[in-house]
């Protein structure tokens, strides 16, 4: 990953955050981006201060202009991009007789729609280098349905179905799409949501963010396509494949 150009959606917080420390621990030239240049600029602190180089930029991934001049800014910049991890992502949590539908609306702008926006951007750059790796952080989520995150369930499936679509596009391109699906991390996602929170979740093992970020880049390093992370995670996805009626009771059982 050295010397190599990586642009990090969503690297303000959570996930995002501890993708960019990792890339910028391996020499990467890594691109801060998110809605929040405040926390960008203390994250950019940070990495100086440890002899890591990094460059800011806001970008808003539910504005057409933001996201245009975003790409077009680092690519006048830094002439192409590499890598493009997409993990700009919200939630929020309830019951679907209770869901504010704004807030459904709000997840989707930015979890699916957002995120295809970005894509849309930055693929056509790499195609005409036919180089680059476009990258989209899933969840557990979008391959278990759980109670009370169906909404945000949703949004993650989604996301997962285009990954794997744009993978069987590009198949006959140097461009690739890796897909990483982590389980319930100890990230501030929901931090926000107060006591909405079910009583259950993350009670059934919490992945640990920075050691989940870096096993994300050692996935991209080795170019893999998809991978599930968090073993648990692994095996529910397993099942619900393969044994869904076990997945449902493991999941009433986790959720109850």
């Amino acid at each position: 990953m050295q010397g190599k150009v990586v642009l990090v959606l969503g690297a303000s917080s959570g996930i995002g955050r501890a993708i960019a420390k990792q890339a910028a621990s391996l020499d990467a030239k890594v691109i801060l981006a998110s809605r929040s240049a405040p926390t960008l600029k203390k994250l950019q602190q940070e990495l100086l201060k440890t002899g890591k180089e990094s460059w800011v930029y806001t970008c808003d991934v539910c504005s057409e202009e933001s996201v245009s001049e975003l790409v077009e800014n680092v690519i006048d910049r830094f002439k192409h991009i590499d890598i493009a991890i997409l993990s700009s992502g919200i939630q929020f949590i309830d019951r679907v007789h209770e869901l504010d539908i704004n807030e459904v609306d709000a997840m989707f702008q930015t979890n699916v729609v957002g995120i295809i926006r970005c894509a849309r951007h930055i693929l056509p750059h790499m195609l005409e280098r036919n180089q680059g790796q476009l990258v989209f952080i899933s969840s557990v989520m979008g391959e278990a349905a759980f109670p009370q995150m169906v909404s945000y369930g949703a949004t993650k499936a989604a996301i997962t179905c285009f990954a794997r679509g744009l993978q069987r596009e590009l198949r006959h391109t140097n461009v690739h799409v890796n897909l990483l699906s982590p389980g319930h991390m100890n990230t501030n996602i929901s931090a926000h949501l107060g006591d909405r929170i079910p009583h259950w979740y993350g009670k059934s093992g919490s992945l640990d963010v920075e050691e989940t970020a870096r096993k994300m880049i050692q996935a991209i390093q080795a170019n893999k396509k998809e991978v599930i992370i968090g073993r648990q995670s692994f095996m529910l996805t397993q099942l619900t494949k393969f044994m869904p009626g076990m997945a449902n009771r493991i999941i009433q059982k986790i959720t109850t």
